[in-house]
């Protein structure tokens, strides 16, 4: 059957008239008429009869009406899906923890928006068990995790810097601005991230190296701003990120603790499934921007 016939018989069946169907089609009254005919020959039915100045559906023709709709309905619904898929914008989604969210992503987000306007970017927040999960779980294209001890048989990591992590404690803090050993800051009060945190890995990696035993437990808190926001208040001792501080330190809020002979530092890295590698384009602008 041509479906170019069947189009035409289906508007004449829904408009009930040659004529207006003509017109619709921009085609002659004549060249429809012989479509028509030329379908029920096909067919070896008769699909219309005439009703005054219209059309009247034989029962064939009715049952033809009807599957045509549906055929050029269903037609209509596939090129509206297609023009969504052309039309709709591309989408990055990314899994990060609090410090590349904070304080390392948003001027790439922003550069990388501004040449690329067509692109929706949606960044969720995670520790780096979740963040590591969420690429897993394809529910993410990628995450940005900060961590010492790396590895994960489906996973790629890529370093792209290392950050420097700071002690502090409130300006009032009888080790504010001193320079201790490991072993005397182990008597004091700590701040713990919860498990899952990069942070608590890392506090406990540098005491386990020293052979020294953990800080003395004083609150857990969720969240490097959660627990910075703690010190700040007069309580206890913090490991944080330097770019998390120096503000607040600048201010006079925070103080440094000095360990001697710790040196503290942290790799970002990018987090990716194994099997599609690491060229999306996003991480192709980070690199360009931010590693180079």
């Amino acid at each position: 059957m041509n479906l170019h016939t069947l189009r035409i018989f289906t508007n004449v069946a829904k408009l009930g008239s040659i004529t207006e169907a003509a017109n619709l089609l921009h085609i002659s009254q004549p060249a429809v008429t012989a479509q028509i005919r030329k379908l029920e020959r096909e067919l070896g039915v008769k699909l219309i009869t005439g009703k005054g100045r219209g059309i009247q559906l034989t029962s064939e023709g009715e049952f033809l009406y009807e599957q045509g709709l549906r055929l050029f309905q269903l037609e209509e619904q596939i090129d509206e899906k297609f023009k969504i898929f052309l039309e709709k914008q591309e989408k990055v989604q990314i899994a990060s923890s609090y410090i590349s969210t904070n304080y390392i992503l948003p001027p790439i987000i922003a550069g990388y928006k501004l040449e690329n306007p067509g692109v929706d970017v949606y960044v969720s927040l995670g520790n780096v068990q979740s963040v590591e999960r969420r690429v897993l779980n394809y529910e993410v294209d990628f995450g940005f995790v900060v961590q010492s001890n790396i590895g994960h048989e489906d996973l790629h990591f890529e370093k792209i810097m290392d950050i420097p992590f700071w002690f502090v404690v409130h300006p009032t803090h009888p080790l504010a601005d001193k320079q201790i050993s490991i072993f005397e800051l182990s008597e004091h009060d700590f701040i713990y991230r919860e498990r899952g945190s990069s942070t608590l890995d890392l506090l406990e990696a540098i005491f386990y190296t020293h052979n020294c035993p953990l800080p003395k437990f004083g609150i857990q808190m969720q969240g490097v701003l959660e627990s910075i926001k703690v010190v700040e208040a007069g309580y206890g001792m913090a490991l944080a990120p330097a770019c998390s501080v120096d503000e607040a330190l600048a201010q006079g809020r925070l103080a440094r603790v000095f360990v001697e002979q710790v040196e503290v530092n942290q790799s970002l890295y990018i987090c990716t499934r194994k099997m599609d590698g690491s060229d999306h384009p996003f991480i192709r602008y980070l690199r360009k921007n931010l590693i180079e």
